[in-house]
C-alpha cells in the first residue's frame, strides 16, 4: 500500500468538502464548495467529481494513486443494499446508487456512508470521543443527525438507517419535517427549525428586531442567534425552546443506550455560547435516569473535518477486512 492515498467527500446540503490523506491519514489537500442541491443529483455527483479531480491535482498525485474513495452523505442510507434511500436536505435523491455510480464514472473503490455515521466515526477515534467506547454523536445544523458508537463499532441497525436521531417524534402533532412526518425533533431544534419559527414569529407581528429584515427575505439560524445575542427576547425564546426540545430528545437516548459520552457538534452548537451550553447540560442531567448521571456531555472538535477523518477511519477499516486492494 506504500504510495497510495484516499480521497473522501462530505457531502451536505450547503457544501462538499473534499480532502486527498496519505495511509497515514495526513490531510494533504482540501477545497469546500457550495453544494448546488436545488439542481439535482446528476449536476451534484458532476461536482463531487470536478471537487475530487481539482482536489487531487493541488495534492499533486494522478488518480491511479488512489486506493478508493469514501462519501459521506446527508440522509437514509441502506448500507447492505448501498442505496440513498432519500435525503431530507438535498431534493430528488430518491433510491440513488451512489456507490455504483462514482465507481462507474471514476473506475476506483468507494465505499459511502451516512454523514452522522461518518462524524461519530471521527470523533471517536480521532476527537472529543477519545477515550470513550460507547458514544452517540449528534450534529445539530441544518437538520439533526447522530451516529452510534457502540463497544467501539459503528451501530448501523438492520439496513444501516440506526440513529436517526433527527426524525424521532418529540411532538406528535408539531411541525411538518423534511421527512414528510410530523413532530419530530428536527423540525423543532434543528437550524432550519430555529429560522422558520421566528420568520413566523416576525411575520406575525410580534415584538423583535428581525421584523424588518424577516420581511425582506427568509431568516437564517445564523441571524436569529446574533439577534439574541443582542438581547432580542422573541430571538432567545426561540433558541431557548430549541434547545429545550433538544435536551428531551437527548435524555431519551441515553436512558436508552446508556452511553459514556454525548458528543455535540455541528453549525447550531457552534454558535452556542457557554451558557446555552450549560443549560442544555443541566436540562439533561435533570431529567436522565438516575444510573445514567456519569454520562458526559461534550463539545465536538474536529469540526468540518469529522466527517471525511471518519471516512478515512472507514477505508482503513475496509482495507484491514480485505474489501479492496
Amino acid at each position: 500500500m506504500e504510495g497510495k492515498y484516499f480521497a473522501a467527500l462530505d457531502v451536505g446540503g450547503t457544501k462538499i468538502y473534499t480532502v486527498i490523506a496519505n495511509t497515514k491519514l495526513q490531510i494533504l489537500a482540501r477545497q469546500q464548495i457550495p453544494t448546488a442541491a436545488a439542481a439535482g443529483p446528476d449536476a451534484v455527483i458532476e461536482q463531487m467529481l470536478l471537487s475530487l479531480q481539482q482536489t487531487m491535482t493541488e495534492a499533486k498525485i494522478k488518480k491511479e494513486n488512489l486506493q478508493a474513495v469514501g462519501v459521506c452523505i446527508a440522509g437514509f442510507y441502506d448500507y447492505k443494499s448501498n442505496v440513498l434511500i432519500n435525503s431530507p436536505n438535498l431534493k430528488g435523491w430518491d433510491n440513488i446508487r451512489l456507490a455504483d455510480i462514482l465507481t462507474f464514472k471514476t473506475g476506483l473503490p468507494v465505499v459511502v456512508e451516512n454523514d452522522a455515521n461518518a462524524a461519530a466515526l471521527g470523533e471517536v477515534f480521532y476527537g472529543a470521543g477519545l477515550g470513550h467506547s460507547n458514544v452517540i454523536y449528534i450534529t445539530v445544523s441544518t437538520g439533526i443527525g447522530s451516529g452510534l458508537i457502540l463497544d467501539n463499532r459503528l451501530y448501523r441497525g438492520e439496513v444501516g438507517i440506526a440513529g436517526e436521531f433527527g426524525h424521532m417524534v418529540i411532538e406528535p402533532e408539531g411541525p411538518l419535517c423534511g421527512c414528510g412526518k410530523r413532530g419530530c425533533l428536527e423540525a423543532l431544534a434543528s437550524g432550519t427549525a430555529i429560522a422558520k419559527q421566528a420568520q413566523a414569529d416576525a411575520s406575525a407581528g410580534n415584538s423583535t428586531s428581525l421584523k424588518t429584515l424577516a420581511a425582506q427575505k427568509n431568516l437564517t439560524a445564523k441571524e436569529v442567534f446574533t439577534a439574541a445575542a443582542q438581547n432580542d427576547q422573541l430571538a432567545q425564546n426561540i433558541i431557548k425552546k430549541a434547545f429545550f426540545y433538544l435536551g428531551i430528545g437527548i435524555v431519551n437516548i441515553i436512558n436508552l443506550l446508556n452511553p459514556s459520552a454525548i458528543v455535540l457538534g455541528g453549525g447550531i452548537i457552534n454558535n452556542t455560547d457557554k451558557t446555552l451550553f450549560q443549560s442544555l447540560q443541566k436540562t439533561i442531567k435533570k431529567r436522565v435516569s438516575t444510573a445514567a448521571q456519569t454520562v458526559k456531555i461534550k463539545r465536538a472538535i474536529l469540526g468540518t473535518e469529522a466527517g471525511v477523518k471518519g471516512m478515512l477511519h472507514l477505508l482503513q477499516e475496509e482495507i484491514s477486512n480485505a474489501r479492496f486492494k
